[in-house]
Formats: structure tokens, C-alpha cells, sequence
């Protein structure tokens, strides 16, 4: 694989039952990408993230991941029992036995996403905005190489969603590829690529 690769999909194909989810579905992303990916509700947006991240078996095809994963799903997966920096010591001691954690990097993005009054705040008791921005930092707090992003500022205020911006670009010049899916893609000239999936296949919109 070369080395500038951090995501191959090549003809990938899901079905259950009859229904044809996936119909040789190709992608592929380089360092320093960021790719699109859209389509409609029952698109298989969901089957398709689910195969490259190895929760559901494609068919056939093949998928090769390269370098540190991280991955922000649509659902709420943050351990509602723990404080906000609770949640982020058990995310230092889970990386830091990789040497994969940079303490600048996870301060400087606590700030920009104006989490350090809420870091005693119970997870259960954070509004869905607040709560939306740690399972953002969640998923990048290792700065891995390769980045999947499921609808991840949902909930952003105007200032965060450009927090946002700066945290993705921060994350492009460290060399990593981004993947984010939406229903609706926004400010598509920062996009190096987007695709829509359509009836089972990815249609290039831009790029």
C-alpha cells in the first residue's frame, strides 16, 4: 500500500437479503484529504461506514486501513457515569500506552471548542451541543491519521462550527485523511472530493 494511503475501498458489495445496500462501492483516500460523503436516508451511508470500520462484513471487495483510526458516530457513546475530564483521563490512558497522545494538541482543541468550564460538568447533565463537542474531541484526541466523521458538528453553534473549520484544517497539515458524512454538505469548496452514494454506488459531485 502507498505510503500516502490511509483508506482503500475497492468494489465493495453488501446485501441483506435481497436488498442490494452496496453495489461495488470504490474510495479511496490519500494523506491529507478530506472527502465527502452524502446521500439520502436509507442511502447506505450507515452499511458502508460499517464495512471500512470492520462492524459489518462486506460481501465481497476489499478494504485496507492504514495509521491510527479515529471515528465520531452519529450515536451517543460517551459514558454518561463520568465527568467530562474523567472521560478524558480514561482517553489519555488508552492512548498514551500507544505514545500516540500530544497533550498541546488535546489543550489547544479543549480551548477552541470552549470546554474547560464544563470539564467537572457530569456527561449527563450537557446540553447536546456541549455534549456533541466532547464526542468530537473523543474521536480526534489521539490526532490519528485516518478521520471518519459521522454528521460531526450537529448541534454546533455559529462559533463552533467555525472551530470546527480550524480543528480540520490543524488536522489536514498534521497529515491526516478525513472522511465526513452529512445529509447535507455545507461550504463544499473546503472539500477536496465529495460523493454522493446513490441506488448502491458512489457518484463523484466534486473533484
Amino acid at each position: 500500500m502507498d505510503n500516502s494511503l490511509r483508506l482503500v475501498c475497492f468494489n465493495l458489495h453488501k446485501s441483506y437479503g435481497r436488498l442490494q445496500v452496496l453495489r461495488g462501492c470504490s474510495l479511496e483516500l490519500q494523506k491529507g484529504d478530506f472527502v465527502g460523503l452524502v446521500g439520502e436516508n436509507g442511502s447506505g451511508k450507515t452499511t458502508f461506514v460499517r464495512c471500512i470500520l470492520g462492524f459489518s462484513k462486506a460481501d465481497s471487495g476489499n478494504i485496507n486501513l492504514k495509521g491510527a483510526l479515529g471515528y465520531c458516530p452519529q450515536a451517543n457513546i460517551l459514558n454518561r457515569r463520568y465527568r467530562v475530564y474523567e472521560h478524558f483521563k480514561l482517553m489519555e490512558a488508552i492512548y498514551a500506552q500507544y505514545n500516540s497522545l500530544d497533550p498541546g494538541f488535546v489543550e489547544a482543541n479543549i480551548d477552541r471548542l470552549q470546554l474547560r468550564p464544563f470539564l467537572e460538568t457530569g456527561i449527563s447533565d450537557l446540553s447536546s451541543g456541549t455534549y456533541q463537542k466532547v464526542k468530537f474531541l473523543t474521536s480526534i484526541y489521539h490526532s490519528p491519521q485516518l478521520i471518519i466523521l459521522d454528521e460531526p458538528y450537529d448541534g454546533f453553534d455559529w462559533r463552533m462550527y467555525l472551530a470546527f473549520w480550524e480543528i480540520i484544517k490543524d488536522l489536514r497539515s498534521r497529515g491526516a485523511a478525513i472522511l465526513m458524512i452529512s445529509h447535507l454538505i455545507y461550504d463544499r469548496e473546503k472539500f477536496d472530493r465529495i460523493f454522493e452514494l446513490r441506488e448502491g454506488r458512489l457518484e463523484k459531485t466534486k473533484g
